[in-house]
């Protein structure tokens, strides 16, 4: 098992995304930097603070995410 992430999490379009690897430098995304998801759609970042934190997640960008880590539920 690996300690490297296979992919994080970024609030975008009022929704959490998942995108591929580990975050670039260990920082957050910029707002309206663009970004390509697990789920397949090209989004622009949202500001990573607490409200949108609590925006719904991606269900297609969860089904991917599950696939890469091993997860059956």
């Amino acid at each position: 098992m690996t300690s490297e992430l296979k992919h994080h999490w970024q609030p975008a379009e009022k929704q959490r995304h998942a995108i591929a690897g580990p975050l670039p430098g260990g920082k957050q995304h910029d707002e309206g930097e663009r970004l390509d998801t697990l789920c397949g759609k090209r989004v622009v970042a949202a500001a990573s603070n607490e409200l949108n934190w609590l925006w719904p997640t991606c269900d297609a960008c969860m089904d991917v995410a599950k696939e890469r880590v091993g997860a059956t539920a």
